[in-house]
This record gives C-alpha cells, structure tokens and sequence, in this order.
C-alpha cells in the first residue's frame, strides 16, 4: 500500500489561512454559500489584529476632518449599515447576539479648533451622519462645567471584539485548525498551494484563500517561489496603544479633532470581569507612540488625558502598553489603503480587510473572485478527523495586561 493511500485527505472547496476577522469573516459567509471549507490558524483565534482593535465600525467621517470626504471615506460610509444589518440577521455573514458597546460615536473638539468642525459638519454632504449635540447630552466624561468645546454624535458603533470572535467562531467551530509550523507542511504548486499536511493529514483544497494579517507576507513569499503573485507585497504599520484601567465609571467611545485630519486622540471602553473599566487609547497618540518607549508612551497618555480631561483624576490609573502591527497590502508611501483588498492568482485569492469595519467589503470582493474562479460548492466534508487539532480562542489584551482572567 503506497503512503497516499494510507494518509487521510480532506479535500475542501476553499481553505484559508488567518484565523482572524477576515479568515473568519469570509469562512462564515462562504459556508452559507454552500462551500465546504477549512481554516488554519498557526496562533489563537483573534489573537493578533482582531483582539487588538478597538472594535470601531465607522463610516468614514473620522477621515474627513480636514474639511472634506476623501475616497476612502466615500468607500466605508455604508459599512456601520452593513453592520447592522448582519447583527439584525439581515445579512450573509449573520452577527445575531452581537454584543454592541455603543450604538453611536461621539467626536469633540476643543475650543480651539471648534470653529472649523461647525461649518464642516454642517454641510449637506454630512447631514443624518452627525448631529452636533447640546450640553445635556454629552457623555458623561465631557458634561464638566470647565469643558468649553464641543460635541457630535456619528452614526459609527463599537462592538465587543470578544463577543464578535464568539459569534464568528460558533457556527464553523469544527473547521478551524491549528496550524503549526515546526510540524506541519505546505505544498506549493504552479496553480496554488497544492497540499497542507498537518499532524498526518493530508488537506487538498481546490482554492485557497490568504487572510492571515501579518502571516500573509511569508506565505505570499512561499508563493511567489511558483510564480504565483510576483507584483504583490505587504507592508506593516505600526501602532503604540495605550490601556488605562480606571474606577472612575465614564464610558467613553469618542474621538478628539486636533488641528490636523486625524483624530487626536480615540477612546473605548472596554470592561474587566471585576467591574473596572480600561479606556484603549488609539489616534495620534497611538501613531506618535511608535518613536517613543513604553514609559515615554505612558507619560504621553497621561499629560494627553491631563489635557484634554483636567477635571478627571487618573493618579490612580494603572497604564499598560499594546504594540500593534496593522498588515496591508503594499502602497507607495506605506499610506493606508482605501478600501478592503483581495485579489486572485490562479487558484490563490490573497485579501487584506485593511480595516475592521471593511470586513463586509472584503465578503463582497472574494465572493466576485471566488465566482469568477468558477468554483462551485463540492461534496460535504463529513466528520473532521480528531487528529486535526482545533485552533484556541484569543483573549482580549485588557485580561492579560491587568491579570485578569475570563
């Protein structure tokens, strides 16, 4: 008997690499189209980009500061919408039970620069997006008497990436893997990725489909030893988070408008199982932070909150540092994309969401390629074998950074 015939071999329709929003994202909608499909995942689920979000579905207008819509604005501005119908139920990628944070966001701005948002936000391009908002409806962290500027509410919301891993996770729990490289194998052919072996499992998909964040820069390069993709590249921006846990009870889901085209300063609220909250600072401070140390990065945060919030006491606050690496596709001056990014080689897609809020964008782009492609849904799968280790589930970093558990 010759080892193919010994060797037990799944031969999936599509199987994926990345175990995060996107891998996750286009496994759920792929399998409601009929496919039969597997997923790999070398690390935890969610556990590098996904978790590391601050779970903010926007449409766009944080990038409209400067006084107008640009394209990548215009491309996201249906996104909270397509949200929202997914969590209705309403939608190919089915969110039902999705923890929501907040349902909108807030944008203030200081006295200084108010002047420039009135007339902006005031426009008849933006009109039903943002509503600027009187003073007995800011957020609690802003409704001090010595705070002199002002505030909008967005249509954007925040969700629970905890919760939307587990939404994402339940209903294909069976075909995500664990990948490890130091035991298992890939095969790469002219077509595409021919085989992957894992823990004496052969896998034969009959597309593939590279969704693995920072992963797809060496599994582009294995790739492009066949031949396969030789124009693309990846490139990695990185990021300088700051995690504050407090007692002091405002939740706050905002951005701050500084004087240039983006947010000053982004705040979630995220909640530890002993009731404190953790605000999960982003904007500038994050972008800025990358040329700082951690203690350098935490007195940044806090002369930031001392600034913009003097009649908060965070003395008592305990900070943490998250360093983040967002993955893209390459872009002449490592600028951010403008919209999700797949495309198709043979029998390899590679995506990037490039945003969490872009995942819907991502769904509708692979689902063209994966038509165009020609590919029909096969023969169910079937039971897959207990010798395929199943991939583990991330936790969010606010657990790990303040000892937290569960």
């Amino acid at each position: 008997m010759t080892d193919s015939a010994r060797t037990p071999t799944l031969t999936p329709d599509i199987l994926i690499f990345g175990g995060g929003i996107a891998g996750l994202w286009l496994i759920n909608r792929l399998r409601e189209r009929g496919y039969q499909c597997l997923l790999l995942e070398t690390g935890t689920l969610g556990g590098a980009q996904t978790l590391a979000s601050q779970g903010i579905i926007h449409g766009g207008l944080k990038y409209a500061l400067g006084g107008g819509l640009s394209s990548e604005s215009e491309a996201i501005a249906g996104m909270p919408d397509r949200w929202r119908a997914a969590i209705d139920g309403r939608d190919k990628v089915d969110l039902s039970g999705l923890r929501v944070l907040a349902d909108t966001q807030n944008l203030w701005s200081t006295g200084s620069v108010a002047s420039r948002m009135t007339s902006f936000f005031a426009s008849k391009m933006l009109r039903g997006r943002i509503e600027k908002l009187k003073r007995d409806q800011f957020p609690s962290a802003l409704a001090n008497p010595r705070f002199k500027g002002q505030v909008y509410r967005l249509d954007d919301l925040v969700v629970d990436t905890e919760s939307l891993l587990r939404v994402l996770v339940a209903p294909v729990r069976d075909r995500l893997l664990r990948f490890d490289p130091g035991r298992d194998h890939l095969e790469w052919g002219d077509d595409g990725l021919r085989a992957a072996r894992i823990n004496g499992v052969r896998i034969e998909p009959r597309l593939t489909v590279l969704a693995a964040g920072e992963g797809n820069a060496a599994l582009l390069a294995d790739a492009q030893k066949s031949r396969l993709f030789p124009r693309e590249a990846a490139q990695s921006r990185p990021l300088k988070m700051v995690l504050v846990k407090h007692r002091l009870g405002h939740r706050l889901y905002a951005h701050c408008v500084g004087a240039s085209n983006k947010p000053r300063l982004t705040v979630t609220t995220h909640e530890l199982p002993d009731g404190d909250l953790v605000w999960y600072l982003g904007g500038e401070l994050a972008e800025k932070g990358v040329e700082r140390s951690d203690e350098q990065q935490i007195a940044a945060a806090r002369a930031e909150l001392d600034a913009l919030f003097p009649w908060l006491d965070f003395g008592d606050a305990r900070f943490a540092i998250l360093d983040v690496a967002r993955a893209e596709p390459r872009q002449h001056g490592l600028a951010k994309p403008d919209n999700a990014y797949a495309r198709r080689d043979r029998d390899l897609i590679i995506t990037w969401p490039t945003k969490l809020t872009l995942a819907p964008d991502l769904g509708d782009r692979v689902d063209a390629l994966v038509d165009e492609h020609g590919l029909t849904p096969g023969a169910p799968l079937g039971e897959v074998p207990e010798a395929l280790p199943r991939a583990p589930v991330g936790q969010p970093q606010w657990y790990r950074s303040f000892g937290e558990h569960g």
